[in-house]
Formats: structure tokens, C-alpha cells, sequence
């Protein structure tokens, strides 16, 4: 039996390193809370945040998920924490592989694995979606190696292109550790052929893949906390800029008012999921409009500082609903639209990435265009790292990004030396 919640909340909050982390710890350290922050790296980003209050070091929940789920246990156990907040697919899915054990000695604040495994497999997700009427991509699954039928060839040969080619799973558990498969967009079905060669790349063998009819548009995401499917808050935001260019992390994104957002669609899947805890359901909007399901993340997402800033505390909602002051969705939190947050090395690194690519027009671009939108709306845009009240994890990851990028040079240099 979980002890009721007296005195100052303990939280234990994992993967410090993630820019998810530092805003949680940054809101709830204002909420007072006291923040147990644990990291497979020492040092990490979130852990040297003034709102953290003890650092701890963990296994790799990648590289050592075993040694990690014990980790877990002993800590638990030992620090006795009120609610426990895993922040990345990773950690999501191994702690909800062990949720009974867990979910006897403190709180965690998710949907259940089985609800979890659903929205993690993106082909069911897809079935699903059609189902409630909610858009999605054409998608054709491609089993592993030993599983493939014999028309398979033929049915990615009559696939519309340009297309997506993605693992079914964002990441997969291995032989004890974590396998991520890149993102492919084949431009042909011998593209596609050619990338699932049993001779090919081993990852592309063994696990299952989609195949997705490519949606070009822009990103949407909705995002909410549930109880039992009904929302607590809601908050929509648009990405202006990505990492890389051609589709990824948001380095820069814009709060939109939720009537400009596909909420009723992502509203129709977290009901069905009577879903429990964080979401962020990502959409792509076609210029028409039709905005396409991508996938739903069962956590709180990248650009959680952008919500926070526009005046949604998702963090602080959950907590405060976690140890029983919150016990109502009539009146969810109104938000400021038009709100930008910047994620300033992202911001170079994207810079960086499309100056490779295409240096000149890349340069015209951003001199004559405003591309990297450095000059629209900068008394309305904050940065996603660094704050004036507490600056050392900007001065961390800056430290790392320099060490890495001076890494990576000299990487480069040795390979064409030899």
C-alpha cells in the first residue's frame, strides 16, 4: 500500500540529461517539490539545475537495461519517493514492464504497458485511428525477414511514392540493449528494396518496418494530461523549425490556439485509450488542412517549456492531481497563442545541417528570407535552455556541444587522412 503524500513531496524524476527533465525539474522545484534527479550521465542537465536537490547516477537504461531495472528497485526502496517520472520512450518502456512491482511502492502517473504497447506499435495505432475516423498515412507493414509473404515485393511495388519507411517501434529491446532504427525516405520501390536486403542492414532484417505514404505539411502537436481519458489541460503548438531540416526534434515552435489544432481528433484517441497521464499527440497538416495522425508519445515531449511559458504547467497539474489537488477538468488552463521558444544550439545545429547541404541558396535564404525566423517576434520568443534565474545547464550543454562538435571534426579529419 503507497503511504499518503505528507510534508514536502519526494519525486524521482529520470534521463536528467533530456531538455524534458530540465523543464519538469524547473517547474516543480518552483512548486516545491523535492527532486531526486537520476541520469545514466554524471553531471547531467536537469542535475545541475538549482531546483535540483540530489543528483543520483544510474546504469544505462540503453546499454544496461537489466542493471537499470535494478537500479530502479534499490532506489525505490530506498529514497521511497511519492511519484516517479520516467521522460523517455526508453525509460517509459521498461518501467512499464515492470509496472505491478512498481506501482505497489510509489505512483507512476501513465497509461497501463498493455495500453502502452498499443500506442507504441504505430501500425496498430494506425488501425486504430482509421477505426475512430481519425486521418492517417497509407501504411503497409513489412515483417521481419522470416515472417516477409511471398507478394510482399509486389505490394511495395504498387505503393504510391515518395514514401516514409520507419520501424514499427521506435526502438526495440535487443539482446539486452536498445536498437534505434533510422528513418528512410525511399523515393522508389527499388529504394525500398534495396534498404530491406536480407544482405542489407541488420537492423532492417530483424525487426518489423512500416512502409507510409509520405504526408508533407507541418507539424502539429496536441498535448494534454488525462484522468481516464478526459483532459485536465490542453495546449496545441505548430514546429517552425526542425532538426534536421528535413524532419525531426523542434528547434522552434509556436503555441496555436487549440481551435487551430486537430483537438477533437487527438481528443477521440485519448478517450478511446481512456488514457491516464501525459500525451502528446503529433500530427502532419497538409496545406488543405486534413491533419494526418503520426504517433501519440505517452510522456511529456520536447517542446514541454513552450506549454509551460505560454502559461500551461503541465508538470505542476499532474503533480498537484497525483497527490489530490487537482480533482477537476471543468476549467482547464486558458494559454497565450503566438508564443515561440527557441532552441538556440538546435538552432545552429539546423543552420549547420542546411549550410552542408546547400551552402549558397542556404545563405540567401537566411539573409534575404529570414529563414532561421531570427528577427519575427523576439519580444514573444524565450529560449528552451537557457533562463537568467538559472543559467548552469546552459553552460553545461554548451560545454558539451562544443566538446562534440571539436569531436566530431577531428573525426572527420582522421577518416580522410586515411
Amino acid at each position: 500500500m503507497i503511504a499518503p503524500v505528507r510534508g514536502t513531496p519526494r519525486l524521482l524524476v529520470l534521463d536528467g540529461e533530456t531538455r524534458i527533465a530540465l523543464a519538469v525539474v524547473r517547474s516543480l522545484g518552483r512548486a516545491g517539490a523535492e527532486l531526486l534527479v537520476a541520469s545514466g550521465q554524471p553531471d547531467s542537465l536537469a542535475q545541475v539545475s538549482r531546483f535540483t536537490d540530489r543528483a543520483l547516477l544510474s546504469p544505462s537504461p540503453k546499454n544496461a537495461p537489466r542493471e537499470w531495472i535494478e537500479w530502479l528497485f534499490d532506489t525505490i526502496e530506498n529514497e521511497k519517493p511519492d511519484l516517479l517520472l520516467p521522460l523517455t520512450d526508453r525509460s517509459v518502456t521498461l518501467t512499464l514492464g515492470v509496472e505491478k512491482e512498481i506501482r505497489a511502492h510509489t505512483r507512476l502517473p501513465h497509461v497501463s504497458n498493455e495500453i502502452f504497447q498499443e500506442v507504441a506499435d504505430k501500425g496498430r495505432l494506425v488501425q486504430q485511428a482509421r477505426i475512430l475516423g481519425v486521418p492517417a498515412p497509407r501504411t503497409l507493414r513489412i515483417p521481419p525477414v522470416e515472417d516477409r509473404p511471398a507478394d510482399l515485393a509486389e505490394n511495395i511495388r504498387q505503393f504510391p511514392y515518395p514514401a516514409v519507411l520507419k520501424p514499427e517501434i521506435s526502438e526495440v529491446l535487443h539482446e539486452s540493449r536498445f536498437v534505434k532504427v533510422s528513418v528512410e525516405y525511399p523515393e522508389s520501390a527499388d529504394d525500398v528494396l534495396r534498404l530491406i536486403d536480407p544482405s542489407g542492414n541488420a537492423n532492417y532484417r530483424d525487426v518489423p518496418l512500416l512502409l507510409q505514404e509520405r504526408i508533407r505539411g507541418v507539424g502539429v502537436g496536441v498535448f494534454a494530461v488525462c484522468r481516464n481519458g478526459e483532459p485536465l489541460a490542453l495546449f496545441a503548438h505548430r514546429r517552425r523549425l526542425e532538426k534536421p531540416p528535413s524532419g525531426g526534434v523542434s528547434v522552434l515552435c509556436e503555441s496555436i490556439p487549440l481551435s487551430q489544432a486537430p483537438v477533437d481528433e487527438a481528443l477521440r484517441l485519448l478517450r478511446h485509450y481512456k488514457w491516464e497521464g501525459a500525451a502528446m499527440v503529433e500530427f502532419k497538416e497538409r496545406p488543405d488542412g486534413t491533419p494526418y495522425l503520426m504517433e501519440i508519445n505517452p510522456r511529456f515531449w520536447g517542446s514541454l517549456q513552450l506549454a509551460i511559458d505560454a502559461g500551461v504547467d503541465f508538470p505542476a497539474i499532474l503533480y498537484r492531481s497525483i497527490i489530490g489537488e487537482t480533482d477537476t477538468v471543468a476549467n482547464p488552463p486558458t494559454y497565450e497563442s503566438g508564443r515561440r521558444m527557441r532552441w538556440l544550439l538546435g538552432t545552429v545545429d539546423h543552420l549547420i545541417i542546411r549550410m552542408k547541404r546547400e551552402p549558397l541558396r542556404a545563405l540567401g535564404d537566411i539573409i534575404f528570407r529570414n529563414a532561421l525566423l531570427i528577427l519575427a517576434r523576439p519580444t514573444k520568443t524565450s529560449l528552451q535552455v537557457y533562463r537568467s534565474d538559472d543559467p548552469a545547464p546552459f553552460s553545461h550543454e554548451l560545454r558539451d556541444w562544443i566538446h562534440d562538435t571539436f569531436r566530431r571534426v577531428g573525426a572527420r579529419r582522421r577518416s580522410t587522412r586515411l
